[in-house]
């Protein structure tokens, strides 16, 4: 008789309740002790792409890289609040600052203002003058 090789688990596949706070994916890996940990970041990741859970910000600890912050779509202001008030840095106070020239010309000379903006794209500073007759 030939032996089988192949080796069938019975996989329990574990559906997973959102909490209805602000959380991290290591609040995740707590709640689920027994789920793989790659399995749980690939399930947020899926959870992410199909809006069921959206990134509000991020939380830099001490040591290490910054962990990433979420909560179920559409959170209200009260979550979001609670999450500012646990140290969350939202997403949305996380924009670049980029010099942007402003340029008024008058008749004999060319003037130039330099003013600052948030934006999320780098643009790089451009400095126009001209020159009259």
């Amino acid at each position: 008789m030939s032996k089988n090789n192949n080796k069938t688990t019975d996989k329990v596949r574990t559906n997973i309740e959102w909490p209805t706070g602000h959380f991290t994916i290591e609040d995740i890996q707590n709640k689920y002790p027994d789920s793989v940990n790659i399995t749980l970041r690939f399930r947020v990741k899926k959870a992410e792409e199909a809006k069921e859970i959206m990134l509000i910000g991020k939380v830099k600890p001490a040591i290490g890289r910054p962990r990433k912050v979420y909560t179920k779509a559409n959170p209200s202001k009260e979550t979001l609040d609670a999450a500012a008030a646990a140290g969350v840095i939202s997403i949305d106070s996380v924009k670049t600052t980029v010099p942007v020239a402003e340029v008024k010309v008058s008749p004999k000379k060319a003037t130039t203002k330099t003013t600052t903006t948030n934006t999320d794209a780098v643009v790089a500073q451009s400095v126009i003058s001209q020159t009259t007759s």
